[in-house]
């Protein structure tokens, strides 16, 4: 008999509605559940499991049935962790030089060279840590003075998959935020006014080491900055690329960096006496930088690097034109500068203390 015939029976029953026949068949039917009740009880009475037991019974059952599920579920993710970080690593890893991997290490380098004035990235203890679908990448700071390292700190960009998620930095006194950002060089033709700091550099004790930047008074090609600045020690050029003269209020600082590059090739504890100021190397880096440039916005406090319409500019013109000059030296050094005629606007950077 199906169970919706059982029913229909069993409720015609109630209702008083059945045959003579159909009402003995569902008595003995009845009869035959109590039967089954009977011996039921008597089985669970003679293996000595008592109602109040039986509750205890299927609350372990359910007990053992959950630790085998978190059994299943702990081998499943010690698996499946070892898959996905092998999946991580040929995600950067493949390709080898041309890894995404080291492209991001090159982006990184590339930044920290084209848009931060004298500081430079410690190629031999970049450090780089891959976690599933992440990848961490640990870079030391330095400036130089003269031919000392000043060290500044560690920085830390951590990648998910193809985005910057996260940038530390133990040096940075507010991390990577626009607040931090300074204005260090104008461009001549440019309509904003960058207050002059040479009365801060003559408060300092004459014999104390300092970095400046200087703005000059029109854009001059590299032969020429060779020739007026021979002597002093330039460790970054600012570039023009056409864009650095139409900035005109705080916001368009705050937007859009300076670029520029390595007066000369630095490494690791040693300057090298070939300079970097050749056309074709920095052609390579605002490139890179182009071609990368969500990498290089996100690496940076900045929202619009502008990288095609520089890069474009520069090709156009195909010659280097600085505008701009980081250098160092000791107070008195620095201050000879402010009678060239050369000289627009002398910004004090990093102080080293003796």
């Amino acid at each position: 008999m199906r169970k919706d015939e059982l029913k229909q029976l069993l409720q015609k029953y109630q209702n008083g509605t059945l045959s003579d026949e159909e009402e003995q068949k569902i008595e003995e039917l009845l009869e035959n559940f109590d039967v089954y009740n009977e011996f039921l009880n008597e089985t669970l009475h003679d293996k000595g499991v008592k109602e109040a037991d039986f509750g205890k019974v299927v609350k372990k059952a359910q007990q053992t049935f959950f630790f085998r599920n978190t059994l299943l579920v702990v081998s499943f993710i010690l698996s499946i962790v070892p898959l996905l970080t092998m999946f991580t690593f040929i995600y950067y890893g493949w390709g080898r030089e041309q890894s995404r991997g080291n492209d991001f290490i090159r982006t990184i380098r590339t930044v920290n060279k084209m848009m931060v004035p004298n500081v430079y990235v410690d190629y031999d203890t970049v450090a780089n840590d891959i976690k599933p679908f992440t990848m961490s990448v640990t870079t030391d700071k330095y400036k130089m003075f003269g031919d000392q390292r000043s060290y500044l700190g560690k920085d830390t960009y951590k990648l998910f998959l193809n985005d910057v998620f996260a940038k530390e930095s133990n040096y940075r006194v507010i991390g990577y935020s626009i607040n931090q950002i300074g204005i260090n060089f104008i461009h001549p033709k440019a309509k904003y006014f960058l207050p002059d700091e040479r009365t801060k550099i003559e408060s300092l004790p004459s014999d104390w080491p300092v970095e400046i930047y200087i703005s000059l008074d029109r854009s001059y090609s590299l032969k020429e900055i060779n020739e007026k600045f021979k002597g002093y020690n330039m460790t970054w050029l600012a570039l023009d690329t056409g864009v650095e003269e139409q900035m005109k209020d705080d916001l368009d600082f705050i937007r859009t960096p300076a670029i520029g590059f390595p007066y000369k090739k630095v490494h690791v504890d040693s300057i090298f006496n070939r300079s970097f100021t050749d056309y074709g190397e920095v052609i390579k880096g605002l490139e890179l930088l182009r071609n990368n440039e969500k990498w290089a916005t996100q690496l940076t406090e900045y929202k619009d690097l502008k990288m095609a319409e520089r890069l474009k500019w520069v090709k156009k013109h195909r010659e280097l034109k600085i505008y701009g000059i980081a250098i160092t030296g000791t107070a008195k050094d620095v201050l000879s500068l402010e009678k060239r005629k050369e000289v627009n606007v002398i910004r004090l950077g990093l102080i080293h203390l003796p």
